[in-house]
């Protein structure tokens, strides 16, 4: 299994992670340390930056395991510093939010890693230039991140009263 991982694009590996028991036969056959390398060594590239962050955020979706998994194996660091380096590339900026969130929208403990390393104020800077763009994905990460955002009221009633 390993050596067809190793020749899968991070667009398969995001197509086949749409599937949760192949995303977790894909995880248990050893994936994680390779794609948080891939995006380790590629990370100055933004294709395969947007790439690498929107397979580990397919591959975090709903799996808390999987989530501790790339933590241990150095994706915060790898994640962030794909966002510093690329801090105008929406795609990264986007995929980077979504690989965020869904990391640690269900181990809220795995935030210290990435306040750590300094995500709040990456993920504000860019809010400053993705406002209009994504700034609801930079949002949610940021609520995951327990970080203070105030968040706009989508939508309010006008106070009328139904009648019986």
């Amino acid at each position: 299994m390993y050596t067809i991982i190793v020749h899968l694009k991070p667009q398969a590996i995001t197509a086949l992670a749409g599937n949760d028991d192949v995303k977790r036969q894909l995880v248990n056959s050893g994936i994680i340390p390779i794609i948080v390398s891939v995006l380790a060594r590629h990370c100055n590239n933004p294709t395969s930056a947007a790439l690498t962050l929107k397979c580990i955020a397919a591959l975090a979706l709903r799996e808390p395991e999987h989530s501790r998994q790339f933590i241990e194996t150095g994706a915060a660091e790898a994640i962030t510093e794909s966002l510093k380096i690329h801090q105008t590339q929406p795609q990264v900026q986007k995929n980077g939010c979504w690989a965020i969130r869904n990391i640690v929208a269900r181990c809220r403990d795995l935030n210290t890693k990435f306040h750590e390393l300094g995500i709040e104020s990456i993920l504000s800077r860019s809010y400053e230039l993705f406002e209009k763009d994504f700034g609801f994905d930079i949002k949610s990460a940021l609520r995951d991140l327990e970080c203070d955002i105030k968040l706009d009221e989508q939508w309010t009633g006008k106070g009328i009263h139904l009648e019986d």
